[in-house]
């Protein structure tokens, strides 16, 4: 261990192993499968909501009432529908287990390459397409984007876009499809992924 007398988060450990077992056991992409189901079945758990405007949306992740905040910490508002997210909700689970096996398995890089692939379901949340860099992505994106299927904003549905990530050795992944669709520059994705680990857009649909 890194630090003298550090209590590590076995349920941390144990989910990490579990993704390298699941992979080992029945290939890359049933896993991912697995995993996506797993996260989109807890769209079912939440309520709706309707924000009567943007501002109030951002409130609601100021003070953390917003669902999509509920699930991963606060993103900061960039500009016109851009969020940054400073940390990856997953980080503390991968340092634990680095703090075990020094490493994650190499069988993760299989994984996150089978979650870029053009998939319907990554197509329909608007996820991976290379904004994968582990993964937990394939968690942590379809469950952002069908939550984002419960909110409203002034009456009006939301789309989420995954524009972009960034892995803990600092290596950027662009969804540039997804950019493209949102109209977001590259630039400003990339200039997001400086200082956050995630980038993503929201689009307000008429």
């Amino acid at each position: 261990m890194s630090e003298q007398g550090k209590i590590l988060d076995i349920a941390h450990i144990s989910f990490l192993d579990m993704i390298k077992i699941m992979i080992t056991q029945m290939g890359a992409a049933s896993a991912k499968g697995t995993l996506m189901r797993n996260a989109l079945s807890t769209v079912d758990k939440i309520s709706e909501v309707d924000y009567p405007t943007f501002d109030d949306y951002l409130n609601a992740i100021e003070n953390s009432t917003n669902p999509i905040t509920q699930i991963e910490g606060k993103a900061t508002h960039i500009k016109e529908g851009v969020f940054g997210l400073a940390k990856c909700p997953f980080a503390d689970s991968i340092k634990n287990y680095n703090e075990v096996f020094k490493g994650l398995p190499p069988s993760y890089a299989e994984f996150t390459a089978e979650f870029n692939k053009p998939s319907p379901v990554a197509q329909k949340y608007r996820v991976g397409a290379g904004a994968g860099v582990s993964p937990f992505c394939s968690v942590h994106q379809p469950m952002r984007s069908a939550f984002g299927e419960k909110i409203k904003i002034g009456g009006k549905n939301i789309e989420v876009y995954q524009l972009g990530c960034k892995a803990g050795s600092g290596k950027k992944g662009f969804a540039d499809e997804f950019i493209k669709a949102s109209g977001v520059s590259k630039d400003v994705v990339d200039k997001t992924l400086d200082n956050h680990m995630c980038c993503y857009y929201i689009k307000i649909l008429n």
